[in-house]
């Protein structure tokens, strides 16, 4: 049988967590499922861990020098052959059942480009910060147009949530020509914005992945850079879906009030129990 759901986990120097990432997808009870690890020339015993995994389903790449992010997290979907395809980073977490419900949810609906759940963002030992985040407002299909007014109204900061809890069809992925690394720190609200160009957002209620925040994950990035990146896509998402100007004046105001409420947060959060022991399966 053949792949009807994919997931690809780009990885560099991701040993620590992989494991527990890749057993979290291993898990899901498909047997068409492919799992595609795209291995960024590590050095820190990624490609040791990977060897100990006896699994057909899964696929092992290694690149023969490192790459950037964005080339790294396009290959890793360039080398996937289902359908569908999820991209999870190497220390995120998805919950039980998650493909299944979310497959079935592509099937069911012609119209949906991509497929959205809430996440929990747990620390470096997967113990719970935040549970329920994402998608206010958006649970349901909708349709872009809807979702971009929602993104501007933020400020460019991602509604809808990271790979991890995010699944798509790979035509519609590749008619819009994937990742681009332009802008980094968008870069996933980036692709979801020109998916939904090919169909609606189905946003789901239940919390069915998690993602990390620890000194080496991408999303623990907080700088100036960063913040600019944010102003930049908003105004651009504002500008091609036509958003009102009262709409985009609020979402500069909310931007920096969320930007500078972020870290306090995330630093007066208590973690809880480990999400993997507590998250309901789908």
């Amino acid at each position: 049988m053949g792949a009807r759901v994919s997931v690809c986990i780009p990885t560099y120097q991701g040993a620590r967590f992989l494991g527990e990432t890749l057993n979290a997808v291993l898990a899901q009870d498909r047997d068409d499922l492919e799992v595609v690890v795209r291995d960024n020339a590590s050095t820190d015993g990624t490609a040791e861990l990977l060897r100990t995994y006896d699994d057909p389903r899964l696929q092992v790449i290694t690149a023969p020098e490192t790459v950037d992010l964005p080339t790294n997290w396009r290959k890793a979907v360039e080398a996937t052959t289902g359908d569908y395809v999820k991209l999870v980073c190497a220390d995120d977490l998805i919950a039980p059942g998650s493909l299944n419900q979310q497959a079935d949810l592509l099937d069911a609906h012609p119209d949906v480009a991509i497929v959205a759940s809430r996440r929990a963002l747990v620390d470096s030992d997967s113990r719970v910060l935040l549970r329920h985040m994402g998608l206010r407002g958006l649970t349901g299909v909708q349709t872009g147009s809807l979702v971009a007014r929602a993104i501007v109204r933020r400020g460019g900061i991602n509604p809808i949530g990271e790979p991890c809890g995010v699944l798509f069809r790979r035509s519609d992925y590749d008619a819009v020509g994937g990742f681009d690394g332009e802008r980094v720190h968008p870069m996933d609200v980036d692709l979801w914005v020109r998916l939904l160009r090919r169909g609606n957002l189905f946003g789901q209620h239940e919390e069915l992945a998690a993602f990390r925040t620890s000194q080496s994950a991408h999303s623990a990035a907080h700088s100036k850079d960063q913040y600019a990146e944010y102003v930049s896509f908003s105004r651009q998402v504002a500008a091609g879906w036509e958003v009102p100007l009262r709409e985009r004046a609020a979402g500069a105001v909310i931007r920096r009030a969320s930007w500078e409420a972020w870290p306090l947060r995330k630093r007066s959060t208590s973690p809880g129990a480990r999400w993997l022991d507590v998250v309901r399966p789908a």
